[in-house]
């Protein structure tokens, strides 16, 4: 059977090929070429080869659908399918349907599109558009040229996995430390136009709306006594996409900094760089009192504005105390002066404390804060909500997160960090679409997330089980954050298994130490991948042990994970919590190094991506020998040293690029490398457009002056390229001495044009 594949060539070369092949399209960096397994091999001798042929099936969460099949042919005819069967008639009106195309996406196509009547709503995946139109719509859609398949979304597939899984009397695949409001669902609209419309429908089923937000298109529904049969009506309702369980985010609970390539904070090879001129957001439990001008210590004079957000409205029927607002005074855990302690704590409390090499603070210690408290106290209605939830828990969290973010950018944030997530392990919900959203739309917003704190080795088969990253950590645009463990001894008679003996219940995690090899990821560190595929975390930080600053108003016996005896003003906590903010700190040195040193006035969150993980250092063990990725630590631990001071002679080449690439399109660098005993690292990363999977695929391919190529993210001799992270690397050991060719490459770009950011590293000139 024939294969389709992408060849990636220019002029001349691809006049050529187009004349001795079946060409299907022509691009500017490529041609889709057809034709058998072995020619498109003999091809990939010479030119950068992508087979796509797996691509041209539809992956739904409850199913998967092979587009070489009809289902709505180009007379509008509805024919049976293996992955629908029956070909009962939809009801009259518009629809919600699945358009492919035939490979990647032209802006022609989609004006074309429109043109015969369709309203294309949001991408899916594989060259795949979710279309609005009615029968006699949806038949021209079919009969265009360049459209290979067209259906219905189906129903069910709006409803997520652990939804779907309750309702058919199945395992609930929610993760054990999630907490979700019984009976409580948020309802997810393709468009805020169809939420009005919506919400009647839906108050018709018996359902009650508790809120909803013409902005985002989500409306939280309480559910109580609703039977299976309501919510497959409820799924379809005109305009839904997506159903979920209403779960509550929690959060995700000196020697450090040494071990991320910044000793001394910062480290004497960084000179001058300690976060000044940055603002630091960060949104957590509370601060301290919660009052800047009588604050702890290490905060004095840099709290820049804070806010405490109030309970929201969904939880109103379920409270005594609805709206409820306490203050942004950190009272309960502590959490959140920790976190920011972490990232940017200035160590006053410390000086002179027995003890204490130095002081203990955080990376960007002359940066300034922007606090968000939304951690609130819960008057529950009924006691057995106080047993099942808690009393202090995060639900002063905007439902939309772009508000949250919003309130922070206005006030000079540009590097905001979040410790805490939950939901569905590796489900990407209405939060991480929020996110991308606004950081596609303000391309300067960088945004760190805890990955979580839910890896396990339940099954005592000695592997930390895979995919239990949680929402926003499982969003596109922010850098998420695993944990390593610290190195502090005189912790090793703490271990895994003696603080949670279920989750780690056979070696080597049962007896190992929780601080004491920083070259190892965390046991209960959250693992990719995501749903869809995607690595996560992105990078790894330490968080086991965390020294850092204590709140004034917390219980006199919280010791949180043990005390500081020399001083009540400071505190260990441990998780990806305090990995986080300690990214984020360092951050603020990539931002001020590229502002102050680079001239950089503002640089993208994709650049400071691209800059913290083309310095990271691989952890082994975990992956096969010379990975680029894994789903334990993504890229690596974070090492500053390596990308802000390398060692002479490497040099770090920075290209924000903001003009971006259209589908089809490259743009070409050129990189001299002056010698083989300095490894080339090359990184690109791009803050890709809303969607649950890559939307605008860019691919990095590097050519050596042999004219042999390496891709992004792929092992020494790799040839199919990367579809799925808008973070690709590349990393040659021993690279050849001469002119290298860098380029980008807009694979499939639907919403362009899509800017990126470029970061090499080597003995360049």
């Amino acid at each position: 059977m024939d294969h389709i594949a992408k060849v990636f060539c220019t002029g001349t070369e691809q006049a050529a090929l187009a004349k001795a092949n079946k060409t299907l399209e022509k691009y500017p960096a490529f041609l889709l070429i057809q034709g058998p397994p072995e020619a498109l091999s003999e091809l990939a001798r010479k030119y950068p080869v992508e087979d796509i042929t797996d691509q041209y099936t539809i992956r739904t969460p409850d199913r998967s659908i092979d587009t070489a099949h009809p289902r709505v042919g180009v007379a509008g005819k509805r024919h049976k399918h293996p992955a629908y069967g029956d070909v009962k008639p939809l009801s009259a009106g518009k629809h919600h349907y699945l358009v492919q195309f035939a490979g990647p996406i032209k802006s022609a196509w989609l004006k074309s599109v429109k043109q015969a009547g369709g309203e294309p709503r949001v991408p899916y995946e594989n060259f795949t558009y979710v279309v609005r139109a009615n029968d006699k719509q949806v038949a021209k859609i079919a009969a265009l040229p360049f459209v290979r398949w067209a259906g219905h979304l189906p129903h069910r597939a709006r409803l997520s996995p652990s939804v779907a899984n309750v309702l058919d009397g199945k395992r609930d695949t929610t993760l054990p430390r999630t907490r979700k409001l019984e009976n409580v669902f948020t309802v997810q609209f393709f468009g805020a136009d169809d939420l009005r419309p919506g919400v009647a429908a839906i108050k018709k089923l018996g359902l009650k709306v508790l809120t909803q937000n013409a902005k985002t298109g989500v409306a939280i529904v309480d559910a109580e006594g609703t039977k299976p049969k309501q919510f497959e009506q409820l799924a379809a309702v005109h305009g839904v996409r997506a159903i979920r369980s209403r779960s509550f985010k929690r959060p995700s609970n000196d020697v450090a900094a040494g071990l991320m390539g910044a000793a001394g904070n910062p480290s004497p090879s960084i000179p001058g760089l300690s976060g000044k001129g940055e603002t630091i957001g960060v949104c957590d439990t509370g601060l301290d009192t919660g009052d800047p001008s009588h604050i702890h210590p290490d905060f004095t004079g840099r709290v820049a504005w804070i806010k405490s957000y109030p309970i929201t409205p969904d939880l109103n029927q379920y409270i005594k105390n609805p709206g409820g607002n306490d203050g942004a005074a950190d009272l309960d855990s502590g959490h959140g002066t920790h976190v920011a302690g972490s990232a940017l704590g200035d160590g006053s409390a410390s000086q002179g404390l027995t003890g204490v090499n130095g002081a203990i603070r955080g990376l960007a210690h002359k940066a300034k804060l922007v606090f968000q408290a939304v951690e609130q106290e819960l008057d529950w209605k009924n006691p057995a909500d106080l047993q099942r939830y808690g009393r202090y828990l995060l639900v002063g969290l905007p439902t939309d997160l772009g508000v949250l973010f919003a309130d922070a950018y206005r006030k000079g944030v540009r590097i905001h960090s979040n410790s805490w997530g939950g939901g569905d392990p590796g489900e990407y919900d209405e939060q991480c679409e929020q996110l991308d959203r606004f950081v596609w739309q303000r391309k300067t917003f960088c945004v760190v997330v805890a990955a979580g704190n839910d890896g396990t080795d339940k099954d005592g088969d000695g592997a930390i089980n895979p995919m239990s990253v949680t929402s926003p950590g499982t969003a596109k645009n922010c850098i998420t954050v695993g944990a390593s463990e610290n190195t502090r001894t005189n912790f090793n008679t703490e271990t895994y298994g003696k603080w949670w003996p279920s989750d780690y219940p056979a070696a080597p995690h049962h007896n190992d130490p929780m601080a004491n090899d920083g070259a190892q990821v965390v046991a209960f560190s959250s693992r990719g991948p995501t749903r869809d595929g995607r690595i996560k975390p992105d990078v790894v930080a330490p968080g086991t042990f965390i020294l850092s600053t204590r709140s004034t108003q917390i219980a006199a016996n919280n010791r949180a994970w043990a005390a500081f005896p020399p001083s009540k003003h400071y505190f260990h906590m441990g998780g990806t919590s305090m990995s986080t903010p300690l990214v984020a700190g360092a951050v603020a040195l990539i931002r001020e190094h590229l502002r102050t040193q680079k001239r950089l006035r503002s640089p993208s969150a994709a650049l400071l991506k691209a800059t913290l993980i083309v310095g990271s250092q691989r952890l082994a063990g975990y992956a096969s020998a010379g990975a680029l990725l894994d789903n334990h630590q993504g890229f690596g631990r974070v090492n500053l040293d390596t990308v802000l001071a390398p060692a002479k002679p490497a040099t770090t080449v920075f290209h924000d690029v903001s003009r971006g690439l259209k589908t089809g399109e490259a743009q070409t660098f050129v990189l001299e490398v002056k010698s083989n005993q300095v490894p080339l690292r090359i990184v690109l990363a791009y803050s890709d457009y809303p969607g649950p999977t890559l939307v605008n695929n860019l691919n990095l391919i590097v050519t050596d002056p042999n004219g042999k190529y390496y891709l992004g993210n792929q092992d020494a001799g790799g040839t199919q390229l990367d579809t799925k992270n808008n973070v690709e690397a590349v990393n040659v050991s021993q690279p050849i001495i001469g002119n290298w060719k860098v380029e980008i490459v807009g694979s499939n770009v639907p919403h362009g044009p899509q800017p990126f950011a470029l970061v090499a590293l080597g003995h360049l000139t």
